[in-house]
Formats: C-alpha cells, sequence, structure tokens
C-alpha cells in the first residue's frame, strides 16, 4: 500500500504557525511599549514629585482642612494596610478625619499578608481584621488627599482617575531624607518586610504632624 503525502496540510500547518509567531511578537511589541510610555510616565513623575518634597505647601493646606485621607498601593495587603492603620492610630479613632487605605489591583477581602501582620504587630498595629479593597472613583471623590507609595501607582491613579491630579501625592513628600518611593517586600523575608515598615513609619510622621497641628488651630 503507497502512503500519501498532504502537502497542504503541511503547508497550513507552516502558515498557522506563522501567523501565531507573528502574532507572539505583535503582543510582546505593544507590552514592550506600553512599559516604556510607563518608565516615561514614571521619570516625568518624579520630576514632579520632588518638587513637591521641595515646596510641600499644597500637601500641607489639603491636609490641614482633609476629612478622610486615602493611601493606595498595589494589593493593600501590606504598605497602604500598613500605613493607613498606623496613621488613624496615631490620630486616634475618634478624631475628626478618616485614613482609608485601598489596592489599585487589590483582590476584594484578601487578608494581610502573613509578613505584614507579624511585622505590625510588633509596632503596635494590628493587621489581623484588615480586608483589601479594590480603588473606585467613588473612593477617590470621598477623598481629600490621596497617597501613593510609589510612583507607578501614582501614574496609574492620575490616569485613571484625572479629577484626582490636585489631591495626588506621594506618601514620602513631607519627609524628603527618605528614598522617594517605599517597595513593595512581598518578595522578601521579615527583615525586609521589617524594613518597608520602617520606611512607612518615617513618611507617616510628618503627616500625623500636619494634621495635628492643623486641629489645634482650629
Amino acid at each position: 500500500m503507497n502512503a500519501t503525502f498532504d502537502n497542504t496540510s503541511v503547508l497550513k500547518t507552516d502558515s498557522d504557525d506563522r501567523v501565531g509567531v507573528i502574532a507572539l511578537l505583535i503582543r510582546a511589541s505593544r507590552v514592550m511599549a506600553e512599559h516604556a510610555k510607563q518608565a516615561l510616565r514614571c521619570r516625568v513623575a518624579r520630576v514632579a514629585l520632588e518638587r513637591v518634597r521641595r515646596n510641600p505647601a499644597a500637601l500641607v493646606r489639603a491636609l490641614g482642612t482633609a476629612h478622610q485621607v486615602l493611601i493606595v498601593c498595589h494589593g493593600n495587603i501590606i504598605r497602604s494596610a500598613f500605613a493607613a492603620r498606623l496613621l488613624q492610630q496615631q490620630l486616634g479613632e475618634t478624631a475628626d478625619i478618616r485614613i482609608a487605605s485601598a489596592g489599585v489591583q487589590a483582590m476584594p477581602g484578601r487578608p494581610s499578608h502573613p509578613f505584614a501582620v507579624l511585622e505590625a504587630r510588633r509596632l503596635g498595629v494590628d493587621l489581623t481584621q484588615h480586608a483589601a479593597s479594590r480603588i473606585t472613583e467613588d473612593d477617590v471623590r470621598a477623598s481629600d488627599v490621596v497617597f501613593t507609595v510609589d510612583l507607578i501607582q501614582y501614574v496609574v491613579l492620575r490616569d485613571r482617575f484625572p479629577e484626582v491630579h490636585d489631591k495626588l501625592f506621594l506618601l514620602t513628600a513631607l519627609e524628603p531624607a527618605i528614598p522617594l518611593e517605599i517597595d513593595d517586600p512581598v518578595m522578601g523575608n521579615r527583615k525586609v518586610f521589617e524594613g518597608c515598615f520602617a520606611h512607612i513609619t518615617r513618611a507617616i510622621d510628618p503627616i500625623r504632624r500636619v494634621i495635628e497641628q492643623s486641629r489645634t488651630r482650629r
């Protein structure tokens, strides 16, 4: 029996493979282009935010009359969760200002990272009941000041919610002696979490002072 060779089938398979490879290359080039654009936006934002650090008058005024402050990170299970809870605790639960937190890619209801719970507890902050929340337009509208912990979140919020622009700042804006961005420790060990929370604590302190001073002058 003579075997037959289906040349048409082979050609079709080769053509499909080429189409698949081209599609992958197009997607990869688009992802790279988007990353490049985001990196450029972050560099531009860094320049503007370093300027805010040198002259934080607008932030100080906004904090002086704020009724709600929102702190935002990526997943709302480590950095923003701890920062918001710490600041609210320092100001007092009965203070006339609410400190909220959210994440740009948060999975709603997700608990804090175990290392975050342990490190927060060591610092006197309880994150055991924290549940992650994804940021919404209503959150932005309800907040008088919105802080992000790094440049990526800053750029994402500015692009997603144009109305946030005048009240959007980095958490470190009032403490120029520390690094501008607070890195995500999610892949690190306890030591990395310790360093992250120390960074947050230093960033929070001048924010607390501005809020407290503004209340005493009323």
